[in-house]
């Protein structure tokens, strides 16, 4: 008998089989909060319900995975945010894709003119052909003050392309290895030029 009274009265004693159905609300008491504590610790990502993660944007708090996650030097931010953060720097317009596109189809038509024009001197290409393609971008750029949009670098690579190879079918009926090359030359420093402008 215990004795846990005050007084030093006896504790009444409970029967075990009383005392089992109490004693099992209690154990399942304590597995239903330790269960809802757990839950309540896991989080999904917003673009991926089906992964859990601890990982939240920096700028919108919002959960990521490791998939969303874009690392910059402030934290890790989500996809959308940085999306959103990169769009302040796009101002390019419809009309401003259109000079672009027509500044780079002329560059992309006077590479292999040039090319032709160079004869022989197959090495010179390899130097004149970037700089006829980034000399179009650049003059792109300043038709448009400078404003680009997302595709801007495209729509200047797809113009020097389109523009060179409609240029070499109207000059020499076709296109050889070495015009294929230039025009390679040309389209990737004129996409080069509007990704290294910001």
């Amino acid at each position: 008998m215990l004795y846990g009274r005050a007084d030093g009265s006896p504790l009444p004693q409970i029967p075990c089989a009383a005392a089992a159905p109490i004693l099992d609300g209690v154990n399942s008491m304590d597995n239903n909060i330790t269960e809802t504590a757990l839950e309540s610790e896991i989080h999904y990502c917003a673009v991926h319900p089906e992964r859990d993660t601890g990982l939240r944007c920096n700028r919108c708090e919002r959960y990521m995975c490791v998939d969303c996650a874009k690392r910059t030097p402030v934290g890790y931010t989500c996809r959308e945010c940085v999306r959103g953060h990169e769009d302040r720097f796009f101002e390019g317009t419809v009309l401003d894709y259109g000079l672009v596109a027509a500044a780079c189809v002329v560059g992309g038509a006077l590479t292999p003119f040039v090319m032709l024009l160079l004869g022989g001197f197959f090495i010179l290409g390899f130097i004149v052909a970037p700089a006829i393609g980034g000399g179009a971008a650049q003059i792109a750029l300043q038709l448009t003050g400078r404003r680009r949009g997302r595709y801007s670098a495209y729509v200047a690579a797809g113009g020097v392309l389109a523009g060179g190879i409609a240029s070499a079918f109207l000059l020499v009926g076709g296109l050889g290895l070495f015009t294929l090359l230039y025009l390679a030359l040309a389209t990737s420093a004129a996409y080069a030029r509007f990704k290294a402008s910001i």
